[in-house]
């Protein structure tokens, strides 16, 4: 980047020499053919040079863009594995509240059986008393029927 600037201060120099000289013959002088073509060939080797530097910019530059690239496919990548990630925890996010809503039915079925199950045992207790009553007046009334039958022989 220092060589336009070598470049431009030298330009300079010979156009304001050239403006400061009043007269021809002091312009021919300035004007020295052999220092005209040494700064033409120090314009010409800064340009080569100036050619290098943008060949070696234009490699970093195709570089930089492959990788670019590279990067760029990089990033989708991760952003389909995150939405992936994401899929997944709103599936399984999903499925927890089915099995959730499923363990709530089930606690429910439980609580409702544990009520059918504390009925029946109050059922089956008053069938217990029942039938300890049917079989008490049954042994009574057998009783009473054999002393009939006792009292009937006994007479005749």
């Amino acid at each position: 980047m220092a060589v336009p600037a070598a470049i431009a201060a030298w330009l300079l120099m010979h156009i304001g020499a050239a403006a400061a000289a009043p007269d021809a013959k002091a312009e021919a002088k300035r004007f020295n053919p052999a220092e005209v073509t040494q700064g033409l060939a120090t314009v010409q080797e800064a340009q080569r040079g100036v050619a290098t530097s943008l060949a070696e910019i234009r490699a970093q530059v195709g570089d930089l863009r492959r990788d670019l690239g590279a990067l760029h496919d990089d990033l989708r990548q991760l952003r389909d594995l995150t939405q992936g990630g994401v899929d997944h925890n709103k599936d399984m996010r999903e499925e927890v509240r089915g099995l959730y809503v499923e363990s709530s039915g089930l606690k429910g079925d439980i609580a409702q059986t544990g009520k059918q199950v504390d009925a029946l045992a109050q059922e089956l207790g008053s069938f217990r008393l029942s039938s300890g009553i049917i079989i008490a007046v049954v042994i009574v009334l057998q009783l009473v029927l054999i002393g009939l039958t006792f009292r009937g022989r006994s007479g005749l």
